[in-house]
């Protein structure tokens, strides 16, 4: 007794220090100001509201009168019972208070007051134990002595409070608080000890008694103060556990945790003490929690337990302001500065009560009744957001919590590893399989119908349209991740057709742009759903090949719906369904695999890759006519990456003998550099025409590809001379003429148009690009002619480094002349550059080199065309002495 009565005298001690240190300023500054009130009142009464105002002018400028009204004042003075205006009050208040006064204060009336009222309960628990040590009075008569003593003190705090009212109020009256706090204190100990220490009553009357105490408590709070409510929650809370019942029932404890929590909200209505509001919620929900994991729980209590945790979230919701939680000034859930105390309560509740019914479900591992009450408060919390704009965003997350929770299921199917005639994955349904089926697929109808009569009827369509989409996929697409072998490819396909049109239907049906901007981007979360929905619809049926050019069509039919269903996001769903197409194309394995068995063989791409490419590009004009240039954008350089892919995957076909050939040949590297090329040539063409991103940067790339293979792999790795492969072709007509000579030219063709791609300081990188393929090709040719198909760079006759030097020549002056006439001194230098060369080959390489007739020819032939290239330059270049430049 002693140690029990100990600790209840501290713990409201340190309950009304927690309290009033809140209070305490508030309340204070409240009295201050009443007081001057007061003070202003009778000066007034004396002077006159014309001294009044000449106080305020001393105030301060801004507090001032005007003149017609103080002439007003001086021929007509006011009575004396006008109120003195609020704003002159306001400025006549002192900066600050009084230290000394206000310290006086707070010891007298405050805090001696409530010491005061902890000496008198530990007084009366200290005399009941006394009175037990000693022996003095029967025990029966110590209980009833105890419970008059708590009577007795809290009546007097009221008799005190009522009196303390028909004075002058103050806030700093909390003799009346402290009186029955005390006697609440007693009361409760007194209960408690007639039931643990005496036994004089038994737990159900106990029981009722602390009850009674603590929700007694709880109504007397509406006129004495937050510090009696604060005991009477924690008296009502702490109940259960000082009085446990053998046979508790559900009914009856639920039922009295609802009206503790009904009778919490009722004191805090019109009060701002929103803690209490989040202590009984906290309350409760540990109560339930406890109850529901604490061993307590069985199978019957599915009902109490749920109903409960349903009523918590409705008196949590409507128990502040009742129906007009849901208005516009309550707040709004994207904006959580806005949202006031009253719905920050409101969607705690909420969660509370969601958190238990999810725990409830998973303790009874997905029973019926649990999942019931489950969705009920799923339909409260969409109903919540359909009546409130502010609490839209609700509908989706009530639908997000129920696919969590029925994903959450244990017993519906079992994956295991398998090698047998059921393959290697095999899916074994479980007992829950069925209903887990019927459960997942009501929720994507559901949401599906909800969620589009949402985005039609209610001003925030975008939530709606969420949840639409959302839940009629993901409910879609996780029954069928878990119980797929419940139903046939055909029934699955035919419930997400149904659903995409249902989604479809209600993007139509808000596809209208000046309906504003909210509906028009739910009007394309409708449209998206609805094409993940397909997506899924197509791939039950078919695969490879057929399933990329499917996704291809649904992207280019979304493309051409834009210019119909006028929603922003229908350009970015048809650009992500031909990413989708080309990540298929590009990185999937299953394509290459089938190839043998496709229409056409190997040669598939001709329409695997043909069609998309045809597709994309139609889809880029429709969008880029519906105004969704970017989309357009997108698909166009799709279009083209696939085109160039096409191409590339011919060259494999025809000259790389197939795609799994995984070692190119300089052939067929050359033919992918000339398409690289020739496409970057085109799109530059395409650029000087039309300007557009895709020609820009798909030039670009084209180009610096080329040049990178052509530098790393034409020039030296895959080199005929270097790898001693044999050339491909006759002795004309081979593979070195598609591997430099047109390389060369159409690098110089691009190197005259840099500046439609802004790389006009590249010009000169370029011209000498293709002088150096050129001058390999005539090098290369002429050890062609003389080794034959396989050549070797070591291997030189006198015959063959003689004819070097004659090409050598004739190269030079062919570019020379070539320069004359083009007027092009960039390409007269190349040509003096090669001369320069074949001088030194001939004067050093030849000289030791050469003998007889060869060693003469090729000095006569370079002096014969150092002369000639003299005259030329002179004749055609040099302008005469005296002539005008």
């Amino acid at each position: 007794m002693d140690g029990f009565s100990v600790l209840i005298a501290i713990a409201a001690f340190v309950l009304g220090l927690v309290a009033l240190h809140k209070m305490s300023r508030l309340e204070t500054r409240v009295a201050q100001l009443r007081m001057q009130i007061d003070q202003l009142l009778a000066e007034a009464g004396r002077s006159g509201m014309a001294d009044l105002r000449e106080t305020a002018a001393a105030a301060g400028p801004d507090l001032a009168p005007s003149a017609p009204i103080a002439a007003e004042a001086v021929t007509e003075p006011p009575a004396v019972e006008a109120p003195p205006d609020l704003g002159v009050v306001e400025a006549l208040q002192p900066s600050a208070p009084p230290p000394v006064r206000d310290m006086e204060q707070t010891l007298a009336s405050r805090w001696f007051v409530w010491i005061g009222g902890v000496a008198i309960a530990i007084g009366g628990l200290l005399f009941v134990k006394y009175a037990y040590d000693n022996g003095l009075i029967p025990p029966t008569l110590q209980i009833i002595l105890g419970v008059l003593a708590g009577a007795v003190l809290v009546a007097a705090g009221e008799l005190v409070r009522r009196k303390g009212t028909s004075r002058l109020r103050t806030a700093d009256d909390y003799v009346p608080a402290a009186l029955s706090a005390a006697g609440l204190a007693i009361l409760f100990a007194s209960i408690f000890a007639a039931y643990a220490l005496y036994e004089v009553i038994g737990g159900f009357p106990a029981f009722i008694g602390l009850a009674g105490v603590a929700l007694g408590a709880l109504a007397l709070s509406r006129w004495q103060g937050p510090f009696i409510a604060a005991l009477g929650l924690l008296g009502s809370y702490v109940t259960p556990a000082l009085i446990p019942s053998a046979e508790p029932s559900a009914w009856g404890f639920f039922a009295y945790l609802l009206i503790i929590l009904a009778a919490s909200f009722a004191v805090l209505r019109g009060r701002n003490w929103w803690w209490l509001g989040y202590l009984a919620l906290a309350g409760a929900g540990a109560w339930g929690l406890l109850w529901i994991k604490g061993g307590i729980f069985v199978a019957d209590h599915v009902w109490p337990v749920g109903l409960f945790a349903l009523a918590l979230g409705i008196v949590g919701v409507f128990g502040l302001k009742g129906r007009a939680i849901l208005d516009d000034d309550s707040g709004h859930l994207t904006g959580p500065g806005s949202m006031s105390q009253p719905l920050f309560i409101a969607l705690a509740s909420l969660a509370v009560a969601v958190l238990l019914l999810a725990i409830l479900v998973e303790q009874t591992r997905h029973a019926q009744p649990a999942l019931m009450l489950m969705a009920a408060a799923v339909l409260a919390m969409t109903l919540l957001a359909w009546f409130s704009a502010g609490l839209s965003p609700l509908a989706p997350i009530a639908g997000l919590l129920m696919l969590i929770v029925l994903m959450a299921w244990p017993e519906v199917a079992f994956h295991t590893l398998a090698f047998d005639e059921r393959g290697f994955w095999s899916s074994v349904p479980g007992p829950g399989a069925g209903h887990f089926l019927s459960w997942m697929l009501a929720g994507a109808v559901a949401a599906a119908l909800v969620g589009v009569v949402g985005n039609l009827r209610r001003s925030e369509p975008l939530a709606w349209a969420v949840l639409a989409a959302g839940g009629a996929f993901f409910f879609t697409w996780g029954a069928w991740a878990r119980v797929d072998m419940l139903l046939s490819d055909t029934a699955w396909s035919l419930s997400a057709l149904a659903l995409a049109a249902i989604l479809l239907a209600g993007a139509w049906l808000s596809r209208d742009a000046l309906v504003g901007q909210p509906r028009n981007t739910a009007a394309g979360v409708l449209a998206a759903g609805a094409a993940a929905l397909l997506v899924f619809a197509l791939d039950r049926h078919l695969d490879g090949v057929w399933l990329t050019l499917a996704i291809a069509l649904l992207a280019a039919t979304y493309a051409a719906a834009a210019r119909s269903i006028t929603a922003q996001l229908m350009g970015g769903i048809a650009a992500a369904l031909g990413s989708l197409t080309a990540l298929r194309l590009f990185l999937s394995h299953e394509l290459w695999s089938d190839d043998r068995n496709l229409p056409m063989g190997q040669h598939w791409v001709i329409y695997g890759y043909g069609i998309p490419v045809i597709l994309f590009l139609l889809s880029s004009r429709w969008l880029r006519a519906a105004g969704h240039a970017r989309s357009a954008v997108a698909l166009e350089g799709i279009s083209l990456g696939l085109a160039i892919s096409l191409v590339s995957l011919e060259i494999r076909v025809l000259i790389g003998g197939g795609y799994l050939y995984d070692q190119p040949q300089f052939l067929e590297l050359s033919a992918h550099i000339l398409t690289w090329l020739g496409a970057a040539y085109g799109l530059m063409h395409r650029q000087r025409i039309y300007s557009s991103f895709v020609s820009l940067w798909g030039s670009r790339a084209l180009i610096a590809l080329s040049v990178c293979v052509i530098l790393g792999f034409t020039l030296f790795r895959y080199n005929p001379a270097l790898t001693e492969e044999p050339v491909a072709g006759n002795m004309i007509f081979n593979a070195l003429l598609l591997g430099y000579l047109a390389p060369a030219i159409l690098i110089g063709l691009i190197a005259q148009r840099l500046e439609v791609v802004d790389w006009q300081r590249l010009k000169p990188a370029a011209g000498v690009l293709a002088l150096v393929l050129a001058f390999v090709y005539v090098t290369l040719q002429t050890k062609r002619i003389y080794q034959g198909p396989v050549m070797m760079a070591q291997s030189l006759s006198p015959s063959e480094s003689y004819a070097y030097s004659a090409v050598w020549l004739a190269f030079a002056l062919g570019l020379f002349v070539a320069g004359i006439r083009l007027g092009r001194q960039f390409v007269r230098l190349a040509g003096l550059g090669v001369m320069a060369l074949v001088v030194v080959k001939v004067f050093i390489a030849d000289m030791s080199n050469l003998e007889g007739l060869f060693r003469i020819a090729s000095f006569v032939g370079l002096g014969l065309c150092l002369v000639g290239i003299g005259w030329l330059y002179q004749r055609f270049v040099q302008q005469p002495v005296g002539t005008a430049s």
